[in-house]
């Protein structure tokens, strides 16, 4: 509840609140019109690219600039009819509001847009589900698109470092709700992606492999086995993992060879999973300890970049 909040606050009401106050104060000056234009629909665009748009959908964003244009055109007409407004004080505040905003769009978009670029070393994969509609919860090379990123260089977090690159799916339904509800439910059961067909991204070996793990109530986490019901395949030259799948949905076992496209498991809620989603990542080098401490590699999907709140709707391989 407390992070679905945070989420309202930051990503609905906050941008709204200054959209309407960019539709009915009226500006103080010509620039700052401009710069509350400029910095508004630049808070919009960062948050089309960094928010959490599970809920509300993906599109909302979409819908908050084309506000924002309307607010600024509104801003507009008050400026020309009435003239600038004469305050020094609101000048200065409307120009330190938007300084502020403009200032973090600015220091947030080296690390966004450095985020969203194709390292050369990506591997090609096949897309790792059942034909759908899917949505890129996680997926990129910076903490603001990844949360997975933060394992990179953070020795206390090594035993995971291989997933620093994951990529994390759920599945979405043609309004852009990932359940039965708009705000989702506690069964795992009522959300789109649950029981959705796991397909192997990459022909090879199975060389770890858990099927016994309960699949958890919406949003309680497993904080001791946290990959839950799992999957790694040995493809070659790198390792291939998949988590959090349904209890009992293992279609092989340690020592099977999987073919690409070949079915393997069903999406679950197990281990530390908030919500019902496919974990995926692919590694160089494991360890029997410790199965995620390898070398992390960043994927593509049939050559398409999985980044954070991409729409990726009926992937298949021919």
């Amino acid at each position: 509840m407390l992070l679905f909040l945070a989420v309202l606050a930051v990503q609905i009401l906050l941008p709204l609140a200054l959209i309407i106050g960019h539709a009915v104060v009226r500006p103080a000056s010509a620039p700052g019109l401009w710069l509350r234009t400029v910095s508004l629909l630049g808070l919009c665009g960062l948050l089309a690219t960094v928010g959490f748009w599970a809920f509300p959908p993906w599109w909302t964003p979409h819908l908050l600039v084309f506000l924002a244009l309307l607010a600024t055109w509104r801003a507009t007409r008050l400026l020309r009819r009435h003239g600038p407004h004469p305050g020094r004080w609101r000048r200065r505040g409307e120009y330190a509001v938007s300084a502020v905003l403009l200032a973090l769009v600015l220091l947030a978009l080296p690390g966004v847009m450095g985020g969203r670029q194709v390292p050369p070393d990506a591997i090609d994969i096949a897309f790792p589900l059942e034909p759908g509609r899917y949505l890129v919860m996680n997926g990129g090379n910076h903490p603001l698109l990844n949360a997975h990123f933060m394992t990179l260089n953070d020795p206390a977090l090594a035993d995971y470092r291989g997933q620093s690159f994951a990529v994390d799916l759920i599945g979405i339904d043609r309004i852009g709700w990932r359940a039965v509800t708009p705000l989702g439910t506690e069964d795992p059961a009522d959300y789109l992606i649950f029981g959705k067909r796991v397909l192997a991204p990459c022909d090879g070996t199975v060389i770890h492999a858990v099927s016994d793990r309960p699949d958890l109530p919406v949003p309680q986490l497993d904080t001791v086995d946290r990959g839950g019901n799992e999957l790694m395949i040995d493809c070659g030259e790198v390792k291939l993992y998949l988590a959090h799948l349904r209890q009992g949905s293992l279609l092989v076992d340690i020592g099977d060879m999987v073919t690409t496209g070949m079915a393997v498991a069903e999406v679950g809620n197990s281990g530390h999973s908030g919500e019902p989603h496919l974990h995926i990542h692919v590694q160089r080098g494991t360890d029997p300890e410790a199965p995620l401490r390898g070398e992390p590699l960043p994927v593509t999907f049939d050559g398409i970049v999985p980044l954070k709140n991409a729409r990726l709707v009926r992937m298949f391989r021919e």
